[in-house]
């Protein structure tokens, strides 16, 4: 929705002017990124996995620890029945800025949640899906969001760092290598 908006739209307000020529120049990596993301869904489907109950955004920025050392999950909002992968796609995936690369992030909590199957196929196919509903969130607060320049601009700025050097995206494509050898 959002590409073909911007392919046949003009936009006057400079924000959204320098969005437009930023998703212009992210369009082919954009639809590919999708595209990866609907071929992984099916795979995942023919492949019929046990579905938990999973927080579905449990990222550093919903895990609290206070000063006693208790750990707190926040955020409950949104709940779902989904392979565990679907939360499990948050560690060493990028999301929440934990101080750590998200290696040593991933190797910290794997050694903690212990030996567990892990089906790389649909731990790939939520990290695509993630950027793909992140790309229309941000975009969807630029073009269509009435809650100021401001927040406009933050959206404009997490976009951009979705296609920077070792962001989430990068970080799908290298599961999705390791998940293709």
């Amino acid at each position: 929705m959002h590409l073909e908006r911007v392919e046949a739209q003009v936009f006057r307000e400079p924000l959204q002017g320098e969005a437009v020529a930023f998703l212009r120049s992210k369009r082919a990596e954009t639809l590919e990124v999708a595209k990866r993301a609907e071929q992984l869904a099916r795979m995942v489907q023919d492949h019929r996995p046990e579905f938990v109950l999973c927080h579905s955004d449990i990222h550093g920025y919903n895990l609290l620890i206070d000063n006693q050392g208790a750990l707190y999950i926040v955020d409950w909002d949104g709940l779902v029945f989904a392979p565990r992968e679907r939360d499990l796609m948050f560690i060493g995936g990028g999301h929440g800025h934990s101080g750590y690369t998200p290696r040593e992030e991933e190797a910290m909590f794997y050694q903690g949640y212990g030996e567990t199957k892990i089906n790389q196929i649909a731990l790939v196919y939520y990290r695509y899906e993630r950027i793909v509903k992140d790309i229309v969130a941000d975009c969807d607060v630029i073009f269509l969001s009435e809650e100021g320049e401001e927040v406009q601009m933050g959206a404009l700025e997490d976009l951009n760092n979705k296609f920077s050097p070792d962001s989430y995206i990068e970080i799908a494509y290298r599961s999705d290598r390791v998940l293709k050898k």
